[in-house]
């Protein structure tokens, strides 16, 4: 064979993902966990929400780097679009909580988002900006696990559900990324057809709300799917409806995921109006005490010991490295 042709079939072979040996054996190794529940009973999984964020801007090169070298997991992003059309990673949809800029997201131009930075947890301009989802990914390629949450809605959730889906492919990004979603599965199944994806290219994890509709339905036909190895159930309270489906799911050997907040202040969370009247963030007086059933704010989820009572084996934490330090203490870290 000519040089110029094994030159060719080397170039082709890369391309196409067939040399694996950049991988990250903590990665595989987490992929075999994932993949693997009844093989870590003794395990919780650890995703660092917006990457690591008590140190650098959320949702930054450096916040997710920090992260995984604190040890999570998994490393979760969120997906947006601007008015234009441009995938980033971004979770609120206002601008004004943590960035040099103000607005609706959806409504500026990436031109004008590329020109921001992010702001720090303590609101101070810091020298990051808000990251492509394509630059996001190039940076994770081959690092770590990644859990992306699209924030859009309707027609947009779709479009951008096959946009990324695309776009993992393109860069052989599926083995090692879980989508979140909250679409039935015959619903995921035609947007996964439309995609040329199936269930074994990548992870999907349903999520399932007390107010999820069919919610029998719902849950059960994931837990029918030899290829759903994770399942965020998001109870908030003792009384909760959704915590019957925790012991299902768990006999399925499933990872039962969950949300757990940290307040960044001592009176609440920042967070924006529900509903979206302006930009401006607000402070929600969150009271992590699970007392009263009638009161929308007096959520468990900012309590790491009732989390994992009620069932939880996978939680996605704002501070990953103290979550890894509790449970490694509860003897939930032996891989």
């Amino acid at each position: 064979m000519k040089l110029g042709s094994i030159l060719q079939l080397g170039l082709l072979l890369i391309s196409s993902g067939f040399y694996a040996n950049a991988q990250s054996p903590s990665l595989l190794k987490v992929l075999d966990i994932i993949k693997h529940r009844e093989k870590y009973e003794e395990y919780v999984l650890v995703s660092a929400h917006r990457g690591y964020w008590s140190t650098y801007p959320e949702n930054s090169e450096e916040a997710y780097r920090m992260a995984i070298e604190l040890g999570a997991d998994i490393i979760e992003m969120d997906v947006r679009v601007t008015a234009d059309d441009v995938m980033v990673v971004f979770h609120d949809a206002c601008l004004d909580r943590i960035t040099t800029g103000y607005g609706r997201l959806r409504e500026a131009n990436w031109s004008y988002i590329n020109s921001l930075k992010l702001r720090n947890e303590d609101g101070s301009v810091s020298q990051y900006p808000m990251l492509s989802l394509t630059d996001a990914l190039d940076y994770l390629k081959d690092k770590a696990v990644i859990a992306l949450d699209i924030k859009e809605k309707g027609r947009l959730l779709n479009k951008t559900m096959k946009r990324v889906l695309a776009m993992l492919k393109e860069k052989n990004m599926l083995y090692q990324s879980i989508i979140k979603g909250t679409y039935p599965l015959q619903n995921l199944q035609l947007i996964l057809k439309e995609a040329d994806v199936t269930l074994d290219d990548f992870i999907y994890t349903p999520k399932a709300y007390a107010n999820t509709p069919n919610m029998d339905s719902y849950i059960m036909d994931f837990v029918g799917q030899k290829n759903i190895y994770a399942m965020e159930l998001v109870y908030k309270q003792s009384k909760d409806p959704i915590l019957r489906y925790v012991p299902i799911v768990d006999a399925a050997k499933i990872w039962i995921g969950i949300y757990s907040f940290w307040p960044e202040l001592g009176d609440g969370v920042i967070a924006e109006k529900i509903p979206l009247t302006d930009t401006d963030p607000i402070v929600r007086p969150y009271d992590f005490q699970d007392k009263d059933p009638d009161n929308i704010l007096d959520d468990g989820r900012g309590n790491w010991e009732w989390i994992l009572g009620n069932g939880a084996t996978y939680i996605i934490t704002d501070r990953s490295e103290l979550l890894i330090e509790f449970l490694e203490k509860l003897g939930f870290r032996h891989k």
